[in-house]
């Protein structure tokens, strides 16, 4: 018996089959038992991707606040207006439009991987961001869940969410690193007031990891205690029959599918034809980015409808 080849579970078996290439099976098991999991750097991305990712991160940095920002040194908000803007930190958003280095990294097999296994191949991405965080005051560890809730306020077992970080800096405790609540996601709700701050653990991580969480875990940060500054790029994921929270389906550039293979496209929506106008949908679309997988599906349905029907007995 060879798992991975199953007929009944032919839209998840690509999927599986990568975990396994990728030596990422102690990650998937960690996000099913636990709710989250850290990849070390050496199977996220090579030496050379992460510093040209910093520097990127940075730059953009620069460019919105009018200030030059230093690792070692604490940031400041400048120019920048984007809210939320709390005590030593601030977010730069739609980090997908500004570089192509983020189209590489939203492609990126171990983060796709790990985000594709949570979520059964129904993601894209809801935003690119960057948490810019430096020394400054904290009530509290912010629990909460990314998942949006249904109208009585209970969670799906599923991953209707997915988020993970790439650490642009050491993640240690005094050095304000994110905080999670183990099992979390099993409680399929959002924490009340002050709920889990007991139970969360820090999690700390080397430079270049991959921290990703299913999304019903419980998680927030903790107080940053270090002068310099704590950096990531995270990576939102919703399923597609949720509210994007950036907008891309109408704003990327055909030069931006042209250049990025299909997965791409799907990440985001372009392969989507709701938000219609006069003209109504455009079916088209989704034909335009289907997976092997859905193409192997949509071949088997046609060929079934071309088939003679047989003729019922007398």
């Amino acid at each position: 018996m060879e798992f991975g080849e199953f007929k009944n579970t032919e839209a998840f078996n690509s999927t599986f089959k990568r975990v396994r290439e990728l030596g990422l099976e102690q990650h998937a098991f960690e996000l099913d038992s636990y709710g989250f999991t850290v990849v070390p750097p050496d199977k996220v991305a090579d030496r050379a991707f992460f510093e040209r990712m910093r520097e990127t991160v940075l730059g953009i940095c620069k460019e919105r606040t009018g200030i030059e920002f230093d690792l070692g040194q604490n940031g400041d908000f400048g120019e920048y207006k984007a809210q939320p803007q709390t005590d030593g930190q601030f977010l730069l958003f739609y980090l997908l439009m500004a570089d192509r280095i983020f189209e590489e990294w939203i492609l990126n097999p171990t983060l796709y991987t790990l985000i594709d296994y949570l979520m059964r191949g129904q993601q894209q991405l809801s935003s690119l961001t960057s948490f810019v965080k430096w020394k400054g005051e904290r009530k509290g560890l912010g629990l909460h869940s990314d998942s949006p809730p249904d109208r009585d306020g209970r969670l799906p077992a599923c991953s209707d969410v997915a988020n993970a970080t790439y650490c642009l800096t050491d993640y240690t405790l005094d050095d304000g690193c994110i905080a999670m609540v183990p099992g979390s996601h099993l409680y399929c709700r959002q924490p009340r007031a002050g709920e889990g701050e007991d139970s969360a653990v820090p999690v700390e991580a080397e430079a270049g990891s991959l921290i990703a969480w299913h999304g019903n875990t419980w998680h927030g940060a903790f107080e940053k205690k270090t002068d310099g500054l704590r950096l990531n790029v995270t990576s939102y994921h919703c399923h597609r029959r949720l509210k994007n929270q950036e907008n891309y389906q109408w704003r990327v550039s055909q030069e931006m599918l042209d250049r990025n293979p299909p997965e791409f496209a799907r990440l985001v929506a372009a392969d989507d034809n709701m938000g219609w106008d006069e003209n109504g949908p455009d079916y088209s679309r989704g034909m335009r980015y289907l997976s092997p997988e859905a193409k192997k599906r949509l071949q088997a349905m046609r060929s079934r409808r071309a088939e003679p029907k047989k003729a019922s007995a007398a």
